[in-house]
Formats: structure tokens, C-alpha cells, sequence
């Protein structure tokens, strides 16, 4: 039997990358953590998060900043006799990360019996550093669901299950958009405008369809599974007192190669199209992003033209790069579909 020990911080991605590789069934976990991280309950965000029982795991709280505190306090901790020490030192702080290396490596009463690794983020080679410094490759990477993925980061969510119409209906209003260069001449778009159109798919002609044309496209193109991909996603932080109000709303989000990508799509008309419902748009999504972690990828979609202002181009590329979001399609990027797919491919490779 293993224990496996994790150091804790916000990012706990590569923490359950590593158990998730490396674990086997019955193995215990310790999760080393901060008063911070306590106070955030990463160790039950991590725990859930890999399906773990409360007896299949205990916490260690440290100092995160004083490398004394943290070799005393490994050393007062009741370690379990007769086991193999799988030690994960990916997370935490770099002076916990320093300690704890340094603990296991020559303090440890069980040394002999102790493994201490780092894996990169995205790479496919984990390094050993005790005790041996090696390198093992990784050939096949465990694949993270998107589930899985938004739970380390303590949210669940509810997610639309089915297209509201055929793919096909989306898609023809799509090509209407991009043959007419705005939303305004598409018929049943224009007629979905007005005060007094009142039936039940005024939402969906209104900009609905775009999510779903989007989400369908990447889905189908990218070969992505059911797990992977979700859209008119609702997400529920797992600490908040209210039971019915999502905290946060993503029109598309996606996981490949262990990367997350959040979809904020804008169907915009030509009166409404202007700089600031844009920024409206990057706002909204670079909002959304900062809970989801570091390595999320933000992308903005707005089915609107842009045209040749300079000006604007300007802006948006300030702002994009102030807010950390990594593009902005517009109408001229998406009007040729082969043009989008190539230019999505090489954003997520």
C-alpha cells in the first residue's frame, strides 16, 4: 500500500493529474496544506474532487514561509509504519516545496521507502528527484473530464443537455449571418427582435443558436467527447450559502490535453456592435476565468464585423492583454469555418 503526499495550493489541477497517475485502490493520501489553503478548504475540494472518503485521507497544516516550522511540524506528524511514500512536491510554495524535498530526502525516518517526484504542467516526462534523479515518460497522460476539471477549482455545474433544435437550423442561420455580413438581414433573427414576437424561441433566435452552433462546431471538428465539452454552462461554487443562483455563467467550455478553454459568444447587431459592448464581452469571460485557475483560456466570440477601424483594433488588443483573454473572433474571423478551425487548432495545441 502507498501514501501519497500532496502539497496544496489554489491551482489544484496538478495534484490531481498526479494522483490520478500514480494512485492505485486503497492507497492513502496526506495532504499537506496552509492556514490559507485550510481556509479555502482545499483538502475537501481535492478529496471530492477524486472521489475520496474522509478515512482515505488526512491534513497536515504548516507554515507555508518558514522553513523551520515546516521541518517540525513533518516531524511531530504521526507517519504510518510499513508503507511505500509517493511524494508529490508540484504544488505549494516554493519554500514548501524546498522543505518538504528536503525532509523526505534525508530526515525521514522512512527515506528507504520514499519516492519524491515534480511533474512539469503539460509535459509528459515526471521527474524523480529521490531517490534517484530520473526521468520517467509519461506516454499517455491521464485525460481530465470537464467535470472533473471546474470540480478542483470547487465549482459543480448544470449544463444544457440538448440542442434546442437540429444542428443544422444553427448552422443555416450562421451561414444566413455571414452571407448578409450582420445578424440585422437574417429574417428570423430580425423578426425575433421585434417587442411583439412573443413565442418560446425568441431566446434562441436571439443569440441561443450561436452557443449551440459553436459549441456543436468545436465539439464535432475537435472530436471532442460528451465528457469534454458543455455549454450554457451554470457554475455553483461548493462554499456558497445560496441554493438556486449559479455564481457564474459560461456559453461554451471545453477540456483538451488537460487545458481548459471558456467560450464567451456575442451575437451582436449593427447598432449594438460597437467598442464597448466588445469590452463588455472580455470583461465578462476574463471575469469568469479567475476562478477557474491559472491555465484557463479565455476566447471571445462575437458574431458581428469588426471592419478595418484602427483604432479599435487597438483597443481590443490592449484590453485582451490587459484582461489575460487570449483572442477575440469576430465575423471576419469565423465567416470562413476552415480559416476559424485552424486558427481554434493552433490556440489549443
Amino acid at each position: 500500500m502507498n501514501t501519497i503526499i500532496s502539497l496544496l495550493s489554489d491551482q489544484l489541477i496538478p495534484n490531481v493529474l498526479f494522483i490520478k497517475q500514480m494512485s492505485k485502490r486503497g492507497d492513502r493520501h496526506i495532504f499537506i496544506t496552509t492556514r490559507e489553503m485550510a481556509r479555502k478548504q482545499k483538502s475537501s475540494v481535492l478529496a471530492d474532487t477524486l472521489g475520496l472518503q474522509h478515512s482515505d485521507f488526512k491534513t497536515l497544516e504548516i507554515d507555508s514561509n518558514k522553513p523551520l516550522l515546516i521541518l517540525e511540524a513533518l516531524n511531530n506528524f504521526s507517519w504510518p509504519n510499513g508503507e511505500n511514500y509517493i511524494v508529490n512536491i508540484t504544488g505549494g510554495t516554493k519554500m514548501m516545496s524546498q522543505a518538504t524535498f528536503l525532509f523526505f530526502s534525508q530526515k525521514f525516518l522512512h527515506k528507504d521507502k520514499t519516492e519524491v517526484f515534480y511533474w512539469p504542467i503539460g509535459e509528459k516526462v515526471l521527474e524523480q528527484l529521490h531517490p534517484h534523479i530520473r526521468e520517467i515518460k509519461i506516454d499517455a497522460p491521464h485525460q481530465l473530464d470537464l467535470k472533473t476539471y471546474i470540480h478542483a477549482h470547487g465549482f459543480d455545474y448544470m449544463s444544457q443537455k440538448e440542442l434546442s433544435f437540429p444542428f443544422s437550423q444553427s448552422d443555416s442561420l450562421f451561414n444566413k449571418v455571414v452571407q448578409n455580413k450582420s445578424a440585422d438581414k437574417v429574417t428570423e433573427i430580425s423578426q425575433a427582435k421585434a417587442e411583439d414576437y412573443s413565442h418560446p424561441d425568441k431566446g434562441y433566435y436571439l443569440g441561443a443558436w450561436f452557443e449551440e452552433w459553436l459549441y456543436y462546431f468545436l465539439k464535432t471538428e475537435l472530436n471532442l467527447r460528451d465528457s469534454q465539452i458543455a455549454f450554457n454552462l451554470k457554475l455553483k461554487n461548493r462554499q456558497s450559502i445560496r441554493e438556486t443562483e449559479s455564481d457564474n455563467e459560461i456559453d461554451v467550455a471545453f477540456v483538451f490535453d488537460n487545458k481548459l478553454f471558456i467560450w464567451e459568444c456575442k451575437v451582436l447587431y449593427s447598432k449594438s456592435a460597437t467598442g464597448k459592448k466588445i469590452a463588455e464581452a472580455i470583461y465578462k469571460i476574463s471575469s469568469v476565468s479567475q476562478s477557474l485557475g491559472l491555465q484557463a483560456t479565455s476566447l471571445v466570440a462575437i458574431l458581428a464585423p469588426f471592419g478595418n477601424n484602427s483604432k479599435r483594433q487597438d483597443f481590443l488588443k490592449d484590453i485582451t492583454k490587459i484582461m489575460r483573454v487570449k483572442s477575440v473572433f469576430s465575423l471576419e474571423d469565423m465567416g470562413d469555418k476552415n480559416k476559424f478551425l485552424k486558427l481554434v487548432r493552433a490556440l489549443i495545441r
